[in-house]
């Protein structure tokens, strides 16, 4: 959430720019503003003000803690003691189809003081690791490759400036090709939106949508490729038709008739403020809301309630308010600053939560983005079918003979379709493709609830080798861990039949 607090609170500064400087007829001035602006925060990347960690420190830390998750596993089944923690980890990585990770010597103290803090609890395991490292390098002295690295070391670049995880690649190379087309797709819809014609959007839109979907599918994870495909539908059927109803609202060709007529200031600046102090106390309101609830019916509801917030648009461009006697821009604020951006983004976060819980350990940041940059080509495609559809279904403000440009009598059936029927579409997708979890959930990659705090429990009360009830009311597992359960529960079962025979 204190991220989407940080994000607003950067579009609630650019909000009350924007309006005053479009009505002075100076929008330019803005864009000047925004890029100085972002010019700043390379700083902070430059001089890794916000403390980021050498990448090849992060490669350690995983490899200390998949030893620590493997021992305390192995604990937990009955399969050793407490204090052969080491050969257990190594023996269990094994079991689970893993290399354990290349050692050095040198190493042997390192993950020896790791592993000995993860078990008092005495300093965080990245902190060892970061110093261990940063008073080698102080020291003159490299680190030796493949030291305690979970597989191949990482690949310094332009003189150490960064460094590549080739590992990574050549084992998630499938992610990459997909990131290939991802970005070939994007170009494709740049090109097509400033060059081809209304025809040859919508052929594009086509392609790139099916082209992009069956890639998912093929590079990722089922449940993680069926997020992903939702993710991008969900943003493709809600069609974006923004431009006419701000030429309605603003009044942009000048047309005669009892239109709006709001200036830039108060529809840019006093509703933009309005609209992201509402986001602000939404996203509070939607842990309370929704957290304990599963993401089917949470996007179902937020989505009802979002083609209703729809009918306000509707209401004002039939000027209906003015019948029952309430002003445009008490309408305005009411009906679309707060209830719809209420809606809004009840309707948002879903979506983005279980993106974040779906990205495997390791690839976190490529998986999310290129998750999320699906889902921003599915707002590119709602845009490009809302201007198909203003071509050639339902034009609204286009030039007539006499040269005007003020016939929007197709908006409010625009609008209708576009807000409150084609988003219901979403729906059944989220039948299909979204898991079956609560938003409060951990996810694994096979789309299984991971309860934490079971694990964590059951890990921190080691199970002797005998106790069988233990062992088979611990925590489903799944694939070769299950394996491992069985074969405890049949020595137990076994140790105890031994004993009742000797008896």
């Amino acid at each position: 959430s204190w991220m989407w607090f940080c994000i607003m609170i950067g579009s609630l500064i650019a909000t009350v720019m924007n309006g005053p400087l479009a009505d002075a007829g100076k929008p330019q001035i803005s864009i000047f503003v925004s890029a100085a602006l972002q010019a700043i925060t390379c700083v902070f990347y430059l001089f890794n003000w916000y403390g980021e960690k050498k990448n090849r420190v992060l490669r350690s830390e995983d490899a200390l803690f998949i030893l620590e998750e493997t021992r305390k596993e192995r604990e937990r089944l009955g399969l050793e003691g407490v204090n052969n923690g080491t050969a257990g980890a190594q023996h269990g990585g094994a079991a689970k189809g893993k290399r354990s990770p290349q050692r050095s010597h040198s190493d042997e103290d390192v993950e020896g003081a790791v592993r000995d803090a993860l078990n008092d609890g005495q300093r965080d395991n990245g902190e060892l690791v970061q110093d261990v490292y940063d008073d080698a390098y102080d020291d003159g002295e490299e680190v030796a490759e493949g030291e305690v690295y979970y597989g191949k070391p990482p690949v310094p670049c332009l003189f150490g400036l960064f460094e590549a995880n080739t590992e990574v690649i050549s084992k998630n190379w499938k992610i990459f090709v997909y990131s290939v087309v991802m970005t070939c797709a994007v170009i494709a819809m740049l090109c097509a939106n400033i060059l081809a014609d209304t025809l040859g959007l919508l052929v594009a839109c086509v392609v790139v949508s099916t082209i992009c979907c069956a890639a998912s599918f093929w590079a990722l994870p089922l449940v993680i490729a069926k997020a992903n495909v939702f993710a991008y539908l969900d943003k493709a059927v809600s069609i974006r038709v923004s431009g006419p109803l701000n030429a309605f609202y603003l009044n942009t060709y000048g047309c005669p008739g009892n239109l709006p007529n709001f200036t830039y200031t108060f529809y840019n600046t006093v509703a933009g403020v309005i609209n992201t102090i509402v986001g602000m106390i939404t996203v509070t309101l939607f842990n309370f809301l929704f957290a304990k609830h599963g993401y089917r019916l949470t996007f179902i509801v937020t989505t009802i309630m979002q083609v209703m917030g729809g009918v306000f648009d509707i209401i004002m461009v039939k000027r209906w308010n003015l019948y029952i006697g309430i002003p445009d821009h008490a309408m305005y604020i009411w009906g679309y600053t707060v209830v719809g951006e209420l809606v809004y983004m009840l309707a948002l976060m879903p979506p983005v939560v279980l993106l974040s819980r779906l990205c495997p350990r390791g690839s976190e940041s490529v998986v999310y983005a290129l998750m999320a940059g699906f889902a921003s080509l599915g707002q590119t495609t709602a845009a490009s079918l809302g201007a198909i559809l203003l071509e050639y279904g339902l034009p609204v403000f286009k030039t007539q003979d006499d040269g005007s440009r003020c016939n929007y009598d197709n908006l409010p059936l625009l609008l209708f379709l576009c807000n409150m029927c084609t988003p219901l579409l979403a729906i059944p997708l989220s039948i299909i493709l979204l898991p079956k979890a609560r938003i409060c959930d951990d996810i694994d990659i096979d789309g299984k609830v991971v309860r934490q705090a079971v694990d964590k429990q059951v890990a921190a009360a080691p199970l002797p080798s005998s106790d069988s009830d233990a062992v088979m009311n611990a925590e489903p597992l799944h694939g070769n861990k299950a394996d491992e359960r069985e074969a405890a529960r049949g020595e137990a079962v076994q140790g105890k039949r031994a004993g009742a025979s000797e008896k």
